[in-house]
């Protein structure tokens, strides 16, 4: 059976990482080891939640640079890339058949090499800012696709679960980027919160298919949700230890109020639920 795209980059990657895609880990950060890292060593220490958000920064920048390069580099750079892929690439691709799926593969993988061609290296929470860039990207591709399928008369009720997504996921994405790149949330805590309320996925689906407890998500979701208010309502004048998002990264008061709006429940003023 022939592998999809991502499936075949991902082999490719595998191979080659080893051999041909390493880093001395104090030439990326200090706080790695002083030791050299193949790229696929260096993908789990960017999944791994206790890994600071510069360290992440730092391993994205010297891909990216790398990747602009060399053909290899940029292999490197999409596997390190594959688990943001892979996710949206799933669930663009929910309920539509596999000749849609290998063209939303194919869109999203072209889209990610020019973006990692032409952004900009000293963005702050560089890999959430690719990632909410591929996410709108593979959101576009599933409407397309539903185009699609609707001209030829076929479709299935499963895959209209997320046509009004993007709209929702373009206003409120600048909020969780400026809180990660302020360090009020996580990347892991960011991507969270646009799961459960920007996409509308639960809870419980989250949970199945991550393999962490509801409990977990849903206390984590509430810690980060509950740092975010607080950053979002501080006062102007407020300066302490732990700075306002909006004193420390500029959001408008349009995106604020678009992510109250798609975020909290209207009915009340009440700390969001715990569980969705």
């Amino acid at each position: 059976m022939n592998l999809l795209l991502l499936g075949e980059i991902e082999s490719s990657f595998v191979e080659i990482a080893p051999t041909h895609l390493t880093l001395h880990g104090a030439h990326v950060h200090p706080w790695l080891e002083e030791r050299t890292y193949s790229l696929l060593e260096l993908r789990e220490v960017l999944l791994d939640r206790a890994t600071p958000n510069p360290v992440r920064d730092a391993l994205w920048r010297h891909t990216v640079r790398a990747a602009r390069r060399s053909q290899e580099w940029m292999v490197g750079a999409l596997g390190l890339a594959m688990p943001m892929l892979r996710g949206c690439a799933r669930r663009a691709s929910r309920g539509l058949g596999q000749d849609s799926t290998q063209i939303i593969e194919a869109e999203l993988v072209a889209f990610t090499i020019r973006q990692i061609r032409i952004t900009t290296l000293d963005h702050g929470a560089l890999g959430y800012y690719l990632l909410c860039r591929v996410r709108r990207a593979a959101l576009g591709e599933r409407k397309r696709a539903l185009v699609a399928a609707a001209q030829r008369g076929w479709g299935s009720a499963e895959a209209t679960d997320l046509e009004d997504a993007p709209e929702a996921t373009r206003s409120c994405e600048p909020v969780l980027e400026a809180a990660v790149r302020a360090g009020t949330l996580t990347t892991a805590e960011a991507e969270l919160i646009a799961r459960t309320r920007l996409e509308k996925v639960s809870l419980v689906a989250l949970s199945t298919e991550t393999g962490v407890a509801y409990k977990t998500l849903a206390k984590r979701r509430q810690r980060a949700e509950t740092r975010l208010a607080a950053a979002l309502n501080a006062a102007p004048g407020q300066t302490s230890s732990s700075s306002s998002l909006v004193a420390s990264v500029p959001v408008s008061p349009g995106y604020r109020h678009r992510f109250s709006e798609v975020a909290q429940p209207k009915a009340s003023k009440t700390p969001w639920p715990l569980a969705s």
